[in-house]
């Protein structure tokens, strides 16, 4: 994922996009340690979010982390 605006609220989608994708791909601490750097950063970007579409977005980010650790959760 590239974003071409480098507001802080895309650079904060960018960095918990590519955090929970990482998240996905790893496995016990390695995988709480990504979830935890996605929910700093989508944070980040509520926090940033400018109009209702950018914040509908960083919170669609948030329910998607949550989905990950509870998987993650039920997985182990």
């Amino acid at each position: 994922m590239t974003v071409k605006n480098f507001t802080s609220f895309a650079s904060a989608c960018q960095e918990a996009m590519v955090a929970v994708l990482d998240a996905i791909s790893t496995v016990g601490d390695e995988r709480r340690v990504h979830l935890k750097d996605a929910k700093l950063a989508v944070g980040k970007a509520l926090h940033d979010a400018h109009s209702s579409e950018e914040w509908y977005l960083a919170d669609q980010l948030r329910r998607g982390i949550n989905e990950v650790e509870v998987r993650s959760r039920e997985a182990a």
